[in-house]
């Protein structure tokens, strides 16, 4: 009796232990996705010299004895939504919700690198289109049944597959299963890994300049004053890759010879933009350079161009990448300023910035309809389709109120001694607009002391600014400012006495001019016998011309 049950129990399990194929799966896995991609591959990009293209879940069959196969299912589950679709082919329909099929690819959705099987070989030669289980996120392919018995391995590569990263975590893990069990297919790899990690498209923005571009010199942000003057028009903008392989071109984001309709893009928009600016936007790279450096910036559709412009009714500019990037490095891509017009009337009279925040793109709130599928009517009918994740914001341009900084050195009150500051606003001139004359502006002045303290050291800083209850000495309006072509005189001891300070001061003091073109003279006087005049330095200005940072060492002083 005991034979005899040993006998049964060999018999009931020799439809599995003779199972006719072993599958094993093997992926192609991407090094890495944005985790704001609704559309991320699950393979390796294409690096444009073939690598790449093909590349997926290879699907092998070892054939392990001669047995009849059954027909079955192979389940690829995915842990996210699946954005792509396979060719819906002639009289086919190879999507379902999960009940009822439906056609593939709406009118308008990429089809560049649709879900597809290729390479089909031996015992899996016959296999045809995957089917899109959307319900149940799957890819599902139909392995051949052979009644009469199979003596091939074979094998084929599941291909085109994207899933949504917005919520998803890597690695990201695809799980195998079979429909029938008994089919004399087994299954010796049940799970792959499809993406090896994720992160975000762009990792910092920063005011400054990319290593290697033909300068790589940081310019700093751009100036306009608020007299409609623009002194300086150049800024340099430098963003970061935040992830290795993060950026794509269109051919890297497709496993096909054809390249998408899009690339990864970076999406620019400039905040605050005041009526009648334009900036004028390049790309700094250089023109042997290739990777990432070889980029453009959209105009129209798949359009690019080196320049684009933005105006406070045309704010958004996209970068594109046109050439291959790295996929084994991070790269950086410089965006500069390099003019900036005003009009006659441009509203740059109050101070302000000019920011500017990146987002990957082509931006989308979600790339699926109805049924599950991408939305052409979101996305362009192209892959990718990114969740907007503002970096930033960063300025890139200052509006600065028009001023003149200026020094003295040194004045005293110290009876009989006082010092005389005479300052006048040059800004009526002779020579004209059309000869580089200056414009007639008015404005406050803000004067700023540091006195040494009578034991020594530093003694406690003040401040005072005109206005209409604060003018003292002569030349200064009724309202504390000082017209242009006037000339305002005062003496030391009366600034003090308008700043309610009392007792001797020696020290120096800081001017600010709320006007251009202010020059003065100090005069320290005894009213009898002495008299020592000098010219009040002019700084460059502060907000331009850091004085931590002088060029040349030192601070550039005029008169």
């Amino acid at each position: 009796m005991p034979a005899l049950m040993a006998i049964l129990v060999v018999l009931a399990l020799a439809p599995s232990s003779f199972a006719q194929i072993s599958i094993t799966l093997t992926p192609n896995p991407s090094p890495g996705e944005i985790q704001t991609n609704h559309n991320a591959q699950t393979a390796i990009p294409n690096d444009g010299s073939g690598t790449g293209t093909g590349a997926g879940i290879l699907v092998t069959g070892a054939l392990l004895a001669n047995s009849p196969l059954t027909t079955t299912v192979l389940r690829l589950a995915y842990p996210s939504t699946i954005t792509s679709s396979p060719s819906a082919g002639t009289g086919a329909s190879n999507c379902t919700d999960g009940a009822n099929y439906f056609t593939c690819l709406p009118s308008g959705v990429d089809a560049a690198d649709p879900i597809r099987i290729e390479g089909q070989t031996g015992v899996f030669a016959a296999v045809t289109q995957a089917v899109l289980n959307t319900a149940s996120k799957r890819v599902e392919i139909t392995l051949p049944g052979f009644p009469s018995g199979n003596t091939n391995s074979g094998s084929f590569r599941v291909v085109g597959v994207r899933q949504d990263m917005n919520g998803a975590t890597a690695p990201v893990n695809v799980t195998a299963s079979l429909s029938n069990p008994a089919s004399n297919y087994l299954l010796s790899t049940t799970s792959a890994t499809v993406v090896n990690a994720s992160g975000p498209g762009i990792g910092t923005m920063v005011i400054g300049a990319r290593s290697g571009s033909p300068s790589a010199s940081n310019v700093g942000t751009a100036t306009i004053f608020t007299n409609r003057t623009v002194t300086r028009s150049f800024a340099t903008l430098l963003i970061n890759e935040g992830m290795v392989a993060g950026w794509r071109s269109r051919t890297q984001l497709s496993n096909s010879g054809s390249p998408v309709p899009n690339s990864t893009r970076i999406q620019l928009t400039f905040n605050n933009v005041p009526t009648g600016v334009t900036l004028t936007l390049s790309i700094n790279f250089p023109s042997s350079a290739t990777g990432n450096q070889r980029a453009g910036f959209v105009v129209t559709g798949t359009t690019t161009s080196p320049n684009a412009t933005i105006t406070s009714t045309s704010n958004v500019a996209t970068v594109e990448f046109t050439g291959s990037v790295s996929q084994s490095a991070l790269e950086g891509l410089e965006v500069d300023t390099t003019a900036i017009s005003l009009t006659s009337t441009a509203a740059v009279t109050t101070p302000g910035t000019i920011t500017v925040t990146s987002t990957m793109a082509p931006v989308c709130t979600t790339s699926l309809n109805s049924i599950g599928l991408e939305d052409e009517t979101v996305t362009g009918g192209a892959f990718p389709c990114f969740t907007e994740a503002d970096v930033g914001p960063v300025t890139i341009v200052n509006i600065v109120p028009v001023s003149t900084t200026m020094l003295m050195p040194y004045a005293i009150t110290l009876a009989p001694f006082d010092t005389g500051l005479a300052v006048a606003n040059t800004t009526a001139d002779p020579f004209g607009s059309s000869g580089g004359g200056a414009t007639p502006t008015t404005g406050t002045l803000t004067l700023n002391f540091y006195p040494t303290a009578s034991t020594g050291g530093a003694g406690t800083p003040f401040s005072l600014t005109t206005s209409s209850t604060v003018k003292p000495g002569v030349g200064l309006s009724s309202d504390g400012t000082l017209a242009a072509g006037a000339t305002w005189t005062v003496l030391l001891s009366q600034l003090l006495a308008a700043a309610s300070i009392t007792g001797n001061f020696q020290g120096y003091i800081f001017m600010t001019a709320n006007f251009l073109d202010a020059h003065g003279t100090a005069t320290i006087s005894d009213f009898r016998t002495y008299s020592l005049t000098s010219n009040v330095l002019v700084l460059p200005p502060p907000a331009q011309t850091s004085r931590n940072g002088p060029t040349g060492g030192a601070e550039q002083l005029n008169h």
